[in-house]
């Protein structure tokens, strides 16, 4: 068995670190590997130049990679992050002619373009040349509702001049879906009509942003929010383009803190005050923010001017140190060497950084996307020189820049997702064959060994990431919803491991490897989740409390996640399983009688709360709501009204001829007449005297043994799923016991109703009562199933809701707006129903005298 496994394993193994072939980039090579490493500060904290660029180029272009396409419509070009970065600083003018900022809702794209269409077809009614039906189409198309097959339909008038057709076709190119991306140039020099003006893009983005910050809560339109996201995105151009010094800049070095530093930091406050802050350098305006930074950091009575108080000098220094932004590095170019002399900085190495710098750039421009190696690496030995010399403790070693480079090309947990999608298939594959010393059984053994290699590489990828992102962090894994989501796909999946070691059955595994391959696609693909590693919020900076009290909450909802896919593994085995009866098709449809009218009103008031229908008719808290609930009932009605007709027909197709006839079991229909009925819970001498009643067994038929097969099946799944609600309620329990303590220990309480606290407590207490109900008794294998996956719903409130949909609370680290709220109600609503429509078909199924097919 091992020769076979193990060959397998390795391809399996090859396949996950293999990459797949892509366009060459141009702008790629050892020159931007090595200035890669550059290290910078960039959001609070200390990254390399790779990383920055990753999350800046992303944040304009939408994706890492930037791909130009030629007159072809093929790509032509491609960019990687770095050198993207490099070569936007030193040629301006070319990446504002690109399109490469990311403009995907199509009326933004028409509001911005409206002054081309509006041109254009204002050429073509006035050119004396126009042929009279181009001229009758121009009037018509309203510039505002234009879409690409109108302005192509136009530019195919016979006798219409080539500039105007090629100008339309330009048009409808833009306004294609493929094409997302609009220029620079076009965002800078675009206006806008709103409100009976024309305004400048920038002007209305402005305004909007300032309209959206002075609200209390999201007051803009759908249009309105994506004008702000693409002005943002044009920001971050400009900010990177001009090495602006004002919001997010390019920091390249820590502030000086020695005895010159504070001596220039008090000339340039003095300077400022007498000039009332104009006339000052670049270099002194930083100087003197730095000082006014710290002051709002102490108290009023502790504040001083550096040179007039030894201690307060002391404790500038130290504050300069350790926690001050570091210099621009437009700054740091624009200023004069005696002044950065002035300021602290070690004049000779200064210097060489800087014709370092200028080489660089001009390497750059002398080869767009092809700088050489030698350049770059005089670049970056001659910035270690300077920032060593400022401060060696702020300035990070090789080492730890080489850490973060692996982390960036290494993509653990994006990789993780293939390992575990490979393990996902191979695990089905062999899930349905048993083990024998057959050829299919030892084909069974083979598929299951692969698939538990790729389960297991997946779990090693993920661990290695989190090795390296602990490190680079310094801080527990579990600061943001990204962490949370990936640290969940890990211990799923080791929850799975362990589960499966100890009991063998390959189910387990399989619903393990699905849950942290579903986990770990969401965390790579939805954008609201963050995979780039930030500064912490204040209260989230002790590693202590992190590990003891976020671990534990966090890793109960993996728990919790894994009892809810063996929930549903087994809700598919009771919703296609053989009952003693098989129901009509007519009695099976009924929950859409209520189910379909309902959905329709609740959801037509949804979308009247949201203004689909011009005003918002539906706009008070508890009306959503009362709507909001109507849509989810409706919903879960008329999905089971779906769900158990197709899982009757899956059944009928697997045991047509028993169906057919309406073959029941033979044994177990009821007692023999004449036998006493015996209680709800029986002592042992009622168990004997009914086993002599009945007499010996009955041979089943094969309806018996298609119900007995399911339930050798099913009550398995139930324990495991059991055993997964006991460690997922230890953990949250001690978790919400450990979030008192570090309540009282940052907030001075241990309770305060805080949304999260609270629905930590109502996970708590839901996933008790099928606990004990079942230790009790009172809750059967079926309904143990069902619950494992109806409780889950408070698990996506505790962990989802409060973040997305109710936003509020002291857990505000947590937060984001539009969360994608539609989506994970549909998905809720579609694993209730499912879960729904099994219990409907077992019912009717297992009534007596119920009609059949």
């Amino acid at each position: 068995m091992r020769r076979v496994q193990w060959p397998v394993m390795g391809l399996a193994l090859l396949l996950i670190g293999a990459d797949s072939p892509g366009p060459k980039p141009n702008g790629g090579g050892p020159g931007y590997e090595a200035a890669g490493s550059l290290p910078l500060m960039h959001h609070g904290r200390v990254k390399p130049l790779d990383t920055m660029a990753r999350e800046e180029i992303k944040s304009i272009y939408g994706i890492e990679t930037i791909k130009l396409k030629g007159p072809d419509g093929e790509v032509n070009q491609t960019w990687k992050p770095t050198a993207a970065f490099v070569d936007i600083q030193a040629r301006p003018d070319v990446w504002d002619e690109l399109p490469i900022i990311l403009v995907e809702y199509l009326p933004l794209k028409r509001v911005l373009l409206a002054g081309a269409f509006e041109s254009r077809l204002k050429a073509i009614i006035d050119s004396p040349d126009s042929p009279a039906a181009a001229k009758t189409m121009a009037q018509a198309i309203k510039p505002e509702e234009v879409n690409a097959d109108e302005l192509r339909a136009l530019a195919k008038v016979k006798g219409l001049d080539a500039t105007n057709a090629k100008g339309l076709n330009d048009l409808a190119d833009t306004l294609a879906e493929d094409h997302k991306r609009l220029t620079p140039r076009e965002l800078q020099e675009g206006h806008v009509h709103v409100d009976g003006k024309h305004l400048d893009f920038a002007q209305w983005w402005q305004q909007l942003a300032q309209k959206k910050g002075e609200a209390m809560e999201d007051n803009l339109s759908t249009l309105e929010s994506k004008a702000v996201e693409v002005g943002g995105r044009l920001a971050a151009y400009q900010i990177i383009r001009d090495r602006q010094i004002r919001s997010n800049p390019i920091l390249i070095f820590p502030r000086p803190f020695n005895a010159a530093a504070l001596k220039f930091t008090a000339k340039a406050y003095d300077a400022g005050v007498k000039n009332r802050g104009q006339g000052l350098s670049p270099l002194q305006m930083e100087a003197a923010e730095s000082l006014l930074k710290y002051w709002n950091d102490i108290q009023i009575d502790d504040r001083a001017v550096p040179g007039t108080d030894a201690k307060f000098d002391a404790r500038f220094s130290d504050w300069m140190k350790d926690n001050s932004a570091w210099v621009p590095l437009k700054t740091i170019l624009d200023s004069k060497p005696e002044e950065l002399v002035e300021a602290g900085f070690p004049g000779p190495q200064v210097e060489a950084f800087r014709a370092a710098f200028a080489a660089f750039e001009e390497a750059e421009r002398s080869s767009p996307g092809a700088v050489a190696l030698e350049p770059a690496k005089a670049l970056i030995a001659s910035a270690r020189e300077v920032g060593q010399e400022i401060n060696p403790k702020a300035y990070p070693a090789i080492e730890e820049v080489g850490r973060e480079l692996t982390f960036n090309e290494v993509a653990p947990f994006y990789k993780a997702q293939y390992a575990y999608g490979l393990g996902l298939v191979l695990l089905m594959l062999a899930l349905p064959i048993k083990a024998s010393k057959t050829m299919v059984g030892r084909l069974g053994q083979a598929l299951y060994g692969a698939g538990m290699a790729g389960f297991l590489a997946g779990i090693g990828l993920e661990i290695y990431g989190f090795y390296l992102r602990v490190m680079i962090s310094g801080w527990a894994p579990v600061t943001n919803m990204y962490e949370t989501v990936v640290w969940v796909a890990l211990v799923t999946a080791v929850l799975g491991l362990v589960f499966e070691l100890i009991y063998p059955r390959r189910v387990v595994a399989t619903a393990a490897t699905g849950l942290a391959l579903l986990a770990c696609m969401l965390a790579a693909n939805v954008t609201l989740l963050d995979p780039n590693i930030k500064s912490l919020q204040p209260v989230l900076r002790s590693n202590y409390w992190l590990v003891i009290h976020v671990l534990c909450e966090v890793s109960s909802y993996a728990a919790f996640a894994l009892a809810m896919g063996l929930g549903m593994i087994g809700t598919t085995y009771y919703l296609t399983a053989t009952y003693r009866r098989s129901p009509s098709y007519s009695s099976l449809l009924l929950p859409l009688i209520p189910g379909i009218p309902l959905l329709a009103l609740g959801w037509t008031g949804v979308q009247a709360a949201g203004g689909a229908y011009g005003t918002q008719y539906v706009n008070d808290g508890l009306g959503f709501y009362v709507v909001l609930l109507t849509a989810v009932v409706g919903g879960v009605l008329t999905g089971a009204g779906v769900f158990a007709p197709l899982g009757e027909l899956v059944n009928r197709l697997r045991f047509r001829d028993d169906v057919e006839t309406g073959a029941e079991l033979v044994a177990g229909e009821g007692p023999t007449p004449g036998t006493p009925v015996a209680s709800t819970n029986p002592v042992i001498a009622e168990i004997r005297a009914r086993a002599a009643a009945e007499g010996p067994a009955v041979k089943l038929d094969s309806r018996g043994l298609a119900m007995q097969a399911t339930a050798s099946v099913v009550k398995p799944l139930a324990n495991y799923i059991y055993r997964t609600m006991q460690v997922g309620v230890l953990l949250i329990a001690a978790g919400t016991i450990l979030g008192g303590v570090w309540a009282d220990y940052s907030w001075g309480r241990f309770w305060g109703w805080d949304p999260k606290e609270v629905w930590a407590l109502i996970t708590l207490l839901i996933y008790l009562v099928p606990l004990h109900g079942r230790f009790a008794g009172w809750v059967n294998t079926f309904t143990l199933t069902v619950a494992s996956v109806a409780c889950f719903m408070s698990v996506l409130m505790a962990w989802y809701g409060v973040n997305f949909v109710l936003g509020v609370g002291l857990h505000s680290y947590g937060f984001a707006e539009k969360g994608g709220q539609g989506v994970v109600m549909a998905v809720s609503t579609g694993m209730l129903s499912y879960c729904a429509g099994a219990a409907w078909r077992r019912r009717l199924a297992s009534v007596p005298h119920h009609p059949v097919a």
